[in-house]
């Protein structure tokens, strides 16, 4: 972590990691397929599966259709952080 960039990136996977959990979770409670959510979201089944595993850092367009096609919302927001006076 003392390397520049690396807690930028290791946050960038951890993020990834868990959006795709969440789709992953979502899309099994639809009784999906990768297959099936590719199609609803105008993606390719391989496009999931790397989203899925955590493999690629989503953009907001694509974060748009896998929402759209699982009706569901997306939240982004910005949390200060606590200081350590």
């Amino acid at each position: 972590m003392a390397e520049p960039g690396a807690a930028e990136a290791y946050e960038a996977t951890r993020l990834a990691y868990e959006l795709g959990k969440t789709v992953r979770a979502m899309r099994e409670e639809q009784g999906w397929s990768q297959n099936d959510l590719a199609r609803r979201a105008g993606m390719t089944q391989s496009a999931v599966a790397r989203f899925e595993a955590g493999g690629t850092v989503p953009t907001l367009p694509v974060l748009g259709r896998l929402a759209r096609a699982l009706d569901a919302d997306i939240e982004v927001g910005l949390t200060p952080r606590v200081s350590a006076a």
